[in-house]
């Protein structure tokens, strides 16, 4: 009903959470999401629960990418990597493709690992996420467990004793709760306290969540020390084997949370509209500007939009041969020491010479970029993650401001978390050399004996091998500066859209209520009634 209503009056605002709802109503298995800031103990925390030391844990931000545990009858795992191809890896090799100390900034483009564990019998029906911490240095971390917020199911929150709670933990409670209801906070090294403290501790942070909600949200301290296994037993008892055990029941109740969330949204479209319709048409108009912005201010929000994308594609050349110059050297003296190696074997006859070398150094070359190319990927692609988060802050903005002003005006509030804004990974660019050597030399080779010219022969190897490093360095930089700037586009273009269906929800609401002001009013009202007593599995 939600999307029909969606459709019939053009919410086009809510295209992405009525795209994350019929995602989650499709899936099966209830995802158990531990969240929350770096080195929180998220991983510390499910190895202590399952008693496994599969995820690598460490004393810097350690997890990389999301890591998801179920049920399997064998230790098993398998990588998934972001191009859609898999490989399946013992368990002790995980932290070579999760940690961040063997896949520094993703170099090997892991989109999510797999695994399995006879440990999770328990939980059957359920899967443990371990996702990257928050607002740590490594922006590619924050990207990936953020992107992965609409998919939760039940989450847990870790939050250290040190600080107890943050405006951070806060803001992440509050995207999550549109997401799910049953959200829990895990206040992870507890035994760091003394024991005075605990209890004082844990009675802050439920007195400070009790500030911002209404309903509970239920607080579990936790330590992996001997000594605090009832707190161990707590979580499970209350928490998790509840969670395996009715795992169908909670699914279909986040699905409702999920529905009712996207409902609620609806309606106060459909509220804006009915206040709108009770204004005479030329007041209409008035309001029209007050809620949505005058020309002005919306060609305004329109061009910063385009300045984020524009600005970041205009640097990102300069930047890209910036990364890449200290590689020039490096790669230079392999080369050459690589062909003092070969040399001795081509000194036949100059053509030769020139057919080896040419064929020797576009092959070698060629490996050299394509290894660059992979190695500085996680750089390559930062600006595009970077202008994603800047959009979608900006036009969280816009949202915010329209809200407001839609309270002031009307007195109904369009208060909507903006969902980041999906990017296609793109694809590392297809290395080609070009002609490396002027095979015109060739036709000299009858009147320069090698022996006169070995030596000066080298030397000018020497010499184009530096002259071709370079070239190809500056080529790599501007496939690179191709690809990001297509992606860039890409995302301008997307940002714009949404915006413009932003703008044309609204308008369309209040300029079309004077005439399907009954309408809309019976269409708000069975809405409400659905909201009243959503059915199981309610889509």
């Amino acid at each position: 009903m939600v999307e029909e209503l969606c459709r019939r009056y053009q919410i086009g605002a809510l295209d992405d959470f009525l795209a994350s709802c019929r995602t989650f109503a499709g899936e099966e298995t209830l995802n158990v999401a531990i969240l929350g800031r770096f080195k929180a103990g998220k991983s510390s925390f499910l190895n202590h629960l399952l008693g496994t030391e599969a995820l690598p844990v460490g004393a810097t931000p350690v997890t990389a990418v999301v890591t998801e545990i179920e049920y399997g009858p064998a230790e098993r795992a398998e990588v998934v990597f972001q191009n859609g191809s898999t490989e399946r890896i013992p368990l002790h090799r995980i932290g070579e493709f999760t940690s961040e100390s063997g896949n520094p900034l993703n170099s090997r483009q892991v989109l999510r690992v797999r695994v399995e564990l006879p440990a999770m019998e328990w939980y059957r029906g359920t899967r443990f996420v371990d996702t990257p911490g928050l607002e740590s240095v490594l922006e590619h971390s924050t990207e990936a467990a953020l992107d992965w917020l609409p998919n939760v199911g039940l989450a847990l929150v870790a939050v250290g004793v040190d600080p107890p709670l943050s405006q951070h933990d806060v803001e992440l409670i509050r995207k999550l709760r549109r997401y799910t209801p049953n959200i829990s906070v895990l206040l992870t090294k507890f035994d760091t306290l003394e024991e005075s403290d605990r209890p004082k501790v844990a009675e802050f942070v439920r007195n400070q969540l009790a500030r911002f909600w209404n309903g509970p949200v239920p607080v579990f301290p936790y330590s992996i020390r001997p000594g605090f296994e009832p707190l161990r037993d707590e979580i499970v008892e209350k928490l998790l084997a509840r969670a395996g055990a009715e795992a169908r029941q909670q699914h279909a109740a986040i699905l409702r949370h999920k529905v009712d969330s996207l409902a609620g949204e609806c309606s106060a479209y459909l509220t804006l509209a009915v206040k709108a319709a009770e204004r005479d048409e030329s007041e209409r108009e008035r309001l029209r500007d007050r809620i949505v912005g005058e020309k002005e201010y919306l060609d305004d929000t329109r061009q910063a939009l385009r300045l984020i994308a524009r600005h970041a594609a205009a640097t990102s050349r300069r930047d890209f041969e910036d990364w890449l110059q200290p590689d020039e050297l490096p790669v230079r003296q392999r080369l050459v020491t690589q062909l003092d190696r070969e040399y001795s074997s081509w000194t036949r006859s100059l053509a030769m010479a020139a057919q080896r070398f040419d064929a020797w150094l576009s092959a070698a070359i060629t490996r050299e970029m394509a290894d660059l190319s992979s190695h500085h990927r996680e750089e390559f692609v930062r600006p595009i993650r970077r202008v994603s988060r800047q959009l979608c802050q900006s036009l969280q903005d816009f949202r915010d401001r329209l809200s407001e002003r839609s309270l002031q005006a009307l007195g109904v509030e369009l208060r909507t978390s903006e969902t980041e804004i999906p990017v296609e990974d793109p694809r590392s660019p297809d290395v080609r050399i070009g002609k490396i050597f002027d095979r015109n030399w060739e036709l000299l080779s009858w009147l320069l004996p090698m022996t006169l010219i070995q030596g000066l022969l080298q030397r000018h190897f020497e010499r184009k091998v530096a002259d071709v490093v370079f070239v190809n360095l500056s080529r790599l930089a501007a496939q690179w500066e191709h690809i990001v700037n297509a992606s860039l586009a890409a995302l301008e273009t997307a940002a714009i859209d949404r915006l413009e269906a932003l703008i044309a929800t609204s308008e369309g609401l209040i300029a079309s209520a004077g005439q399907e002001g009954a309408r809309i009013r019976a269409d708000r009202a069975k809405l409400e009634e659905l909201r009243g007593g959503l059915p199981s599995g309610a889509s």
